[in-house]
């Protein structure tokens, strides 16, 4: 798969209301805005009454969702399909890098959602992010081929990607953790004929390594196993919060973005708006986060 490369002047990561709401005041500036929509949809794409939003006594979540934008679009920002799976942010311009494209920006808001807790992560996996640990089988295959690597994850996305890593020459062992789903099919089953080791019914509890992957720790109907890999491919939610203290930027304990009241993160030019900020948790919050990012931003680019 060819990488793509796309620049812009400002690059939102996510397509909830901060980060529609961003790339509304960014292109009626009359600056390029790229948004970058994640698998992980925005909690308005929930379906739910919405009853407190200032001025519109009852909405629909996804009716909002829509108006967003809608609107966003009307001024001619431009939204690309896309999870983050690594940032480079200390310095300009800054890059942001999805499965199939290099985005280079002059700046970025960062507006991902509810941060990722920790107690939803493998054990092991957000230490050892970027080495041994990756989310994008097609971008780190190849730096394994020949050698067996773990998969971890369910779902059509997950069976793409085990066939990829294959296809690369890696042997997998593929541990699903869900049953009835793409693991069980006729495609997952002839991906076994092709060498897969699938391990139904177990589940991965730690990653293990000092500096870099080592081993992943297998519960099975048999008990623990422990199987040596130097890479274990994750397939689900990509957690921002590892990623982002590996480029450098500031978050607590509970994985949110420091920022001032300017939205600003410790790093230049990157600012950040909505719930992974952990401020009000609320729509009209993180729109108006999104608005002073995005003029914060707009400021930035000026200087």
């Amino acid at each position: 798969m060819s990488i793509r490369t796309l620049k812009t002047d400002v690059l939102i990561v996510g397509a909830g209301p901060a980060g529609l709401t961003a790339g509304l005041y960014v292109a009626r500036a009359g600056k390029k805005a790229v948004v970058l929509e994640g698998r992980s949809p925005s909690r308005l794409g929930i379906p739910y009454t919405i009853e407190n939003y200032p001025g519109v006594p009852s909405v629909s979540s996804l009716d909002l969702l829509g108006a967003f934008r809608k609107q966003a679009l009307s001024f001619g920002a431009e939204v690309v399909a896309g999870d983050a799976i690594a940032f480079m942010l200390d310095g300009a311009p800054k890059y942001v890098t999805t499965k199939d494209a290099m985005i280079e920006a002059g700046a970025v808001i960062l507006a991902t959602g509810k941060p990722v807790p920790k107690a939803r992560m493998i054990p092991g996996e957000d230490r050892l992010v970027g080495q041994g640990v990756s989310y994008c089988a097609t971008c780190d295959g190849p730096l394994f081929r020949g050698r067996t690597v773990a998969a971890v994850g369910s779902g059509p996305e997950a069976l793409e990607d085990v066939h990829a890593l294959l296809e690369m020459g890696c042997r997998v062992v593929w541990v699903p953790g869900k049953a009835g789903e793409a693991a069980d099919g006729p495609e997952a089953r002839a991906l076994e004929g092709k060498g897969a080791d699938i391990r139904r019914g177990a589940k991965v509890k730690e990653i293990r390594g000092d500096n870099v992957v080592e081993s992943v720790v297998v519960e099975g109907p048999s008990g623990l196993e422990t199987v040596p890999v130097p890479a274990v491919f994750v397939f689900r939610e990509v957690p921002a919060g590892p990623l982002f203290e590996k480029a450098g930027l500031a978050i607590d304990h509970k994985q949110c973005l420091a920022v001032d009241r300017f939205q600003r993160t410790n790093l230049a030019g990157v600012f950040a708006a909505g719930d992974i900020t952990c401020g009000g948790l609320q729509v009209v919050a993180a729109a108006g986060e999104g608005c002073v990012a995005a003029l914060q931003a707009l400021a930035y680019l000026r200087k």
